[in-house]
């Protein structure tokens, strides 16, 4: 299954550029480590999760970076956003797996306090991107997380294909205990990032903004709409598309969002360095999906539960695909 909705936007020369998103499901390395709430993927666990589910994880995840920088003609992905993820050694070893060793991907990580240890993190290929600025930010003060802790937001400045861009990498506050008792979470994730951007325009107000993640919650939901950004994914939610199934029901937690401003982009027929149109997508295959039985056409997940089933994630990943009219990238 994939799932394509065609847009317009900005444009860079040369091959197509191509920005994903994934969220990998409780991607954990074998070692139990300090701090962290891991002991359910550990090989004594009732899991069994050991360096052969490991290698097949990591294996899985490396695949599906490396499908989707071959979309469109493109060269291998230049950013990847993950979320899920334990620590710098799953990374280091995605990066290293056969199928994407060549293009030389890094990525910028930091440990956030989640209980679960699990993190949000950014791949990118120095063929395409070079970062200048990174940091976390929390979403805990006096009043908000100061009990338990989430996610960070990641921030990260940096030239894209020669264009000062600002990402933001997200895993806002899940639904547990229901989604209008946790909605305010997800706001206040909400403002924080708003904040973060609304910072950068009062020192450059022409800088562009692509706010990706896991956002527990629907392109429809207050949370989204506070963001005030272009959101690629409303209308493949509107037609009833999602990343994650729930009681035979889709959601679209997973998404791409750009700053306005990027539109203008459009309007500058002089600008050389413009990006010009890019395809949103839900990217599946067979392997990534549920064939047969109760959940036929689930995301297939590593384990149900205890039980190893040997799939993907329970998310699908999504991307953003830029192409340049004078290419030959036409459908």
């Amino acid at each position: 299954m994939l799932l394509i909705l065609f847009f317009k936007v900005f444009q860079t020369s040369g091959q197509s550029t191509i920005i994903g998103f994934y969220n990998c499901e409780n991607f954990y390395d074998t070692t139990n480590q300090i701090n962290v709430i891991d002991e359910d993927f550990l090989p004594n666990s009732l899991k069994h999760y050991n360096q052969s589910s490991y290698d097949i994880k990591s294996q899985h995840v490396a695949r599906v970076i490396y499908k989707l920088g071959k979309l469109e003609k493109s060269d291998g992905i230049a950013l990847f956003g993950l979320v899920e993820i334990e620590n710098d050694v799953v990374l280091t070893k995605l990066i290293n797996e056969s199928v994407i060793k060549k293009y030389h991907y890094k990525f910028i990580h930091f440990d956030s306090k989640d209980p679960r240890g699990v993190d949000v993190a950014l791949i990118y290929n120095p063929a395409n991107f070079k970062p200048y600025q990174y940091r976390p930010f929390s979403l805990t003060d006096e009043t908000h997380f100061n009990t338990y802790a989430t996610r960070d937001i990641l921030f990260v400045k940096g030239l894209l294909n020669g264009k000062w861009i600002y990402v933001l990498v997200n895993h806002w506050p899940s639904r547990r205990g229901g989604e209008q008792q946790s909605a305010d979470k997800r706001n206040w994730a909400s403002y924080i990032c708003k904040k973060i951007m609304d910072s950068v325009h009062n020192e450059n107000q022409n800088a562009r903004f692509i706010v990706m993640g896991d956002f527990n919650d629907n392109p429809t939901n207050k949370s989204m709409k506070l963001l005030e950004m272009n959101n690629p994914f409303y209308k493949m939610f509107k037609k009833g598309m999602g990343t994650l199934a729930y009681n035979d029901s889709w959601n679209l937690f997973d998404q791409i969002l750009l700053s306005r401003n990027w539109d203008d982009d459009l309007k500058e027929e002089t600008n050389k360095n413009n990006l010009s149109s890019y395809k949103s997508i839900i990217y599946s295959n067979y392997n990534m999906t549920e064939s047969k039985g109760r959940y036929q056409g689930y995301p297939k997940r590593t384990y149900n539960g205890n039980i190893y089933r040997g799939g993907y994630s329970d998310h699908f990943p999504v991307a953003l695909i830029f192409r340049d009219k004078t290419g030959d990238n036409s459908q």
